[in-house]
């Protein structure tokens, strides 16, 4: 269904039931991904007028480091930037950078503009995305996007699914704070007393494999049954083998930067860390003596 030239997380795709809340509803899981990898954004449907919506996304979008394509037929230049009438009278040059077509059009109107994203993906192989915002619906069109390889996101707003990833809230912030705090407080000698597995993020990743000789690194999600099963298992096996390997936890769906760089495919993925180098990994569900035998190699 998908070319190689696609980037690895489409892949998830391929298995709507395990990794969508719903039909074209992605993971926040994928979503991260998408907002971390693609700049460059088409904004079909953008306006002149700077309370609107559509400008207020768009000039959100600029200042956070993505190249914004704007698409009007009534105006020269939004934001700084050519305003071209359609999709297709963009210049090929710039056709082929296109990876996200973000949609603020009606429903109705979605179709004509697949239609041209198909066009698009056929010539170049882009866009990847499809991003209708918050209200606009339109599954026949959606259809006809995956049809030729195009993932698509419908009702959600770019804005606040970046800020929801990316933007740390005051309180969430203060626990992280908090949470660095009693791991500085509770770290002993040769790591022989960590008996249950430490919380790692985005942020403290490369600090906690780099402080561990060996880890393991539990890459899970909260709606993922699978991950559910395996939890009480690392449970065990960090009592079991304190002193001798640490076990972590990173939730993918709140640190998509390093479950992208690694990239986790699927989940539940075990990461076996040794001096800060991944040396191998288990993926899927597995009974306790499966892994431990695994993870014993590396002891």
């Amino acid at each position: 269904m998908y070319t190689s030239s696609q980037p690895n997380f489409l892949v998830f795709d391929n298995h709507l039931s395990s990794f969508k809340e719903g039909k074209y509803q992605l993971s926040q899981f994928t979503i991260g991904q998408i907002l971390t990898q693609f700049r460059t954004i088409a904004i079909v449907g953008i306006s002149r007028n700077p309370q609107k919506d559509s400008h207020q996304v768009a000039k959100y979008l600029q200042e956070h480091n993505f190249k914004i394509i704007p698409i009007n037929p009534t105006a020269d230049r939004i934001l700084g930037q050519k305003t071209y009438k359609t999709l297709l009278d963009i210049p090929v040059d710039i056709q082929k950078t296109i990876e996200v077509i973000d949609v603020f059009r009606p429903s109705k109107d979605v179709p004509p503009i697949v239609d041209q994203a198909v066009q698009l993906k056929k010539r170049h192989g882009k866009p990847y995305v499809i991003w209708m915002q918050l209200g606009i619906v339109n599954n026949r069109a959606a259809e006809e996007a995956e049809r030729v390889g195009i993932s698509v996101v419908m009702n959600k707003c770019m804005m606040q699914e970046r800020r929801k990833l990316f933007e740390v809230k005051d309180d969430l912030e203060l626990e992280k704070i908090r949470a660095k705090k009693m791991q500085e407080m509770t770290k002993k000698k040769k790591d022989e007393l960590v008996s249950s597995p430490l919380t790692v993020t985005d942020e403290n990743f490369e600090e906690t494999i780099n402080k561990h000789p060996l880890m393991v690194i539990d890459c899970w999600a909260a709606w993922c049954g699978p991950c559910r099963m395996v939890a009480p298992i690392i449970d065990e096996l960090a009592n079991d083998h304190a002193g001798e390997v640490v076990f972590g936890k990173l939730n993918v769906d709140e640190n998509p930067l390093t479950a992208t760089q690694f990239n986790v495919m699927s989940i539940p993925t075990l990461l076996i860390m040794k001096n800060g180098k991944e040396v191998d990994r288990m993926v899927g569900a597995a009974p306790k003596l499966l892994i431990e035998n695994k993870v014993k190699k590396y002891i």
